[in-house]
């Protein structure tokens, strides 16, 4: 009799792995405590290659992830300045504020480029003259931008 057995997680389990893992435990274990509360399964062949199957197409997409986002920050580094035209007012301050809508109408309009407004990193606009944005294309990589805020007459 094997003493040993294979299983694959059905829930996280804090000692054993994350869910979708297949460990080897003890035969006890495996019949006596994981698989009667739900933790596991047996695992079987055919279980065992759909797991491997699900582990390929996350692979696949964090690739084309990846490259999606190469060519993003590629296409944003292009960007050499954003002008921005609000009225000014009589202490070279603007009436309202830039925000991510007007950055991101911009980039659409001479990128055709798609950003949400979440990806914008704005630093206070409140002023006349050249600013820093940031935009964010992924939690690891961001691009500095400048953006030129231009008066115009009321």
């Amino acid at each position: 009799m094997k003493k040993k057995v294979n299983i694959i997680l059905i829930k996280d389990n804090l000692k054993q792995g994350k869910k979708g893992s297949l460990i080897n435990v003890a035969r006890g274990y495996a019949f006596n405590y994981l698989i009667p509360s739900k933790i596991a399964e047996i695992a079987t062949s055919k279980k065992i290659k759909h797991i491997k199957m699900l582990e390929n197409i996350k692979t696949k997409q964090k690739e084309a992830n990846q490259i999606e986002s190469k060519l993003l920050q590629d296409n944003i580094k292009k960007i050499e300045k954003i002008s921005v035209y609000k009225k000014k007012g009589k202490t070279n301050l603007i009436f309202g504020n830039v925000t991510e809508k007007d950055i991101t109408k911009w980039v659409n309009k001479y990128t055709n480029l798609s950003i949400n407004k979440i990806q914008i990193q704005i630093v206070e606009t409140k002023l006349i003259g050249i600013r820093n944005i940031k935009i964010q294309i992924n939690p690891k990589v961001s691009v500095d931008i400048p953006i030129n805020i231009i008066p115009t007459n009321i």
